[in-house]
């Protein structure tokens, strides 16, 4: 058989062909990732060995910063700002558009302002390069306006997927942060798109963890317990002081901006880290051999907190300027430092610190993490895929928590909704939604007033029954489905001799009565908002058995459970409706 009928076509639904794309955004995106890397590193080892005076080594940051920032302002401004804010104003105001030329800019500025020292890290901007590829990759197969609001998130968990090695990390944090909840619809695409990159990034730069660990134990007793929870306040501690500096730190550039020339900020900026530089090089660039060697306790306790406290300065100088870069690779090297710190102070004091210095160390990352970004979650799971040890899980547990509920109490506000509002965005965060939750059917309950009869029943015993009861609402249960219309229905448009007359009939035949779609206590109350567009009320059945009603919802209810018709300030709870 032969002919156009015999064909058969193959063509994917769109998202299918969404998550193909995924894994071609992965794999673009490591392959950037991986270029990102090569070229700081190239660049900083090329300025090491040329900047060998004492003027140099103090320039070099300088001009880096300066003709970075400066590249960004004038020649690519769609590369500007931290990453993070671009990539969230992506999903939730451009339709996932990031414009073309981010990318590059992006890319050049990172690499001069990093490669020459500046102490800020690649991952921010690794993130929003990755949901730029995405975004172009969106546009070129010609996306749905749904489509193109995920894909940018997509390309985020791509770039800090390949910049940390941490498919899981990447995962976490996107849904935490960029997304700013669990949607399932994005999931699947974020997922396949982490591991691609992290492929790709394995096959040139190795399987290995971004940090080398030696074999740690398990347990945690309860004394050790009490030191991870002493690490944990002070890294909620630590993280409110560096976003409160971060903060004044760009308060203060701002209101200067017009009064100063363009560059000069970051240019004071490298300066003074190429200065520090000069008795500190660990401070500088993103600092991650720093970081190694105190996993490998090279450095004393004393070292690691001036360390820890130097690099707090210069990175919140250096982001607060302007300097391109971003804030995670600093927010690691100063929760390594402090967890050295604590873990090689302890000792002397407390004789509960007999645990293996690195896991303080390890935990420290998981306590400052989680208290500058507020995402715990992420904090643990970032923890466990640097090391590559699940030992660690329980004392990142135990610092990421108290991190993030003494940063909490210390300065309510994230990083990254100040960040956001100083970029003048006004975006959603995990915070405000888990704050803002939306209303649920139940409670919408108990305001109508129904009455359930038979399917056999008479008008006239329905209307008896209403009149008793004081109903507004008539429900009709019959064989698992519902029906239902409203009381004031029953007899409109009959006088009362025909009402009478009509009383014998069968409330089945009633023209009113209509077979209603039915909902859930625990579903949101835009649910039934929707079944409403189609019907005057909506029956709230069990999960468990359709046939047992738990409530009605009229238009009248909803509106009186979002507050529609309410004096402001008058205090009025809704009205309990009864059977």
């Amino acid at each position: 058989m032969s002919g156009p009928a015999s064909r058969i076509e193959f063509r994917l639904s769109e998202p299918q062909r969404f998550l193909l794309l995924a894994v071609l955004i992965g794999v673009a995106t490591g392959l950037l990732v991986v270029c990102f890397h090569t070229a700081i590193e190239l660049l900083a080892w090329f300025t090491e060995d040329w900047a060998a005076s004492t003027a140099l080594r103090i320039l070099v940051p300088a001009f880096g910063a300066a003709a970075a920032a400066l590249m960004v302002r004038y020649l690519v401004p769609a590369a500007a700002g931290s990453g993070i804010v671009q990539t969230k104003s992506a999903i939730y105001v451009s339709n996932g558009h990031i414009p073309a030329s981010a990318v590059p800019g992006k890319f050049v500025a990172c690499v001069l302002s990093i490669g020459t020292g500046t102490p800020l890290g690649p991952e921010d901007p690794s993130l929003m390069m990755g949901a730029g590829v995405a975004s172009s990759l969106g546009r070129t197969f010609e996306l749905s306006r749904r489509s193109m609001r995920l894909v940018a998130p997509t390309g985020a968990a791509a770039g800090i997927a390949a910049a940390f090695n941490t498919p899981i990390t990447a995962v976490l944090f996107v849904m935490e942060e960029v997304v700013a909840a669990w949607d399932a619809a994005v999931l699947g695409s974020i997922v396949l798109a982490a591991v691609s990159a992290v492929v790709v990034t394995r096959l040139f730069l190795g399987d290995a963890p971004l940090f080398r660990v030696p074999e740690l134990a398990a347990s945690v007793d309860v004394e050790q317990a009490l030191a991870f929870a002493l690490i944990g306040v002070a890294s909620g501690v630590f993280a409110a002081v560096y976003v409160k500096g971060i903060a004044a730190v760009r308060r203060r550039v701002s209101l200067h901006a017009r009064l100063v020339p363009p560059g000069l900020a970051p240019f004071v900026a490298g300066a003074a880290a190429g200065t520090v530089g000069l008795w500190l090089p660990e401070v500088l660039g993103p600092g991650y051999r720093a970081m190694d060697a105190a996993l490998h306790s090279q450095y004393p306790w004393t070292v690691m907190a001036l360390l820890g406290a130097t690099k707090l300065v210069v990175a919140a100088l250096a982001f607060g300027s302007g300097a391109p870069g971003g804030l995670f690779a600093p927010t690691l090297f100063v929760g390594v430092m402090l967890g050295g710190t604590v873990g090689g102070l302890g000792p002397e004091v407390l004789p509960a610190f007999d645990a293996p210095a690195v896991t303080f160390v390890l935990a420290g990352i998981s306590g400052l993490f989680a208290g500058v970004f507020r995402a715990p979650m992420t904090a643990v799971f970032m923890v466990f895929e640097l090391s590559g040890s699940s030992a660690v899980i329980v004392p990142a547990m135990i610092t990421g928590t108290l991190g993030f509920l003494v940063a909490r109490g210390l300065h309510h506000r994230s990083l990254l909704d100040l960040v956001a509002e100083d970029e003048g965005a006004l975006l959603p965060s995990a915070r405000q939604l888990r704050e803002e939750e939306p209303l649920r059917i139940e409670q919408a309950l108990g305001r109508s007033r129904f009455v359930v009869v038979p399917i056999g029943a008479s008008r006239a015993s329905v209307r008896a029954a209403v009149a008793a009861g004081g109903a507004r609402v008539v429900l009709v249960a019959a064989d698992g489905t519902w029906w239902g219309m409203r009381a004031d229905a029953l007899d409109a448009g009959l006088d009362d001799a025909r009402a009478v007359d009509a009383g014998g009939e069968p409330i089945a035949a009633h023209p009113a009565l209509r077979l209603l779609d039915t909902a859930h206590l625990d579903e949101p109350l835009d649910v039934a908002l929707r079944r409403l567009a189609g019907q005057e009320l909506v029956p709230i059945v069990s999960r468990l058995d359709p046939a047992r009603l738990d409530g009605v919802v009229t238009l009248e209810d909803v509106q009186a459970a979002y507050g529609i018709g309410m004096r402001p300030g008058s205090g009025a709870t809704p009205a309990t409706g009864s059977r």
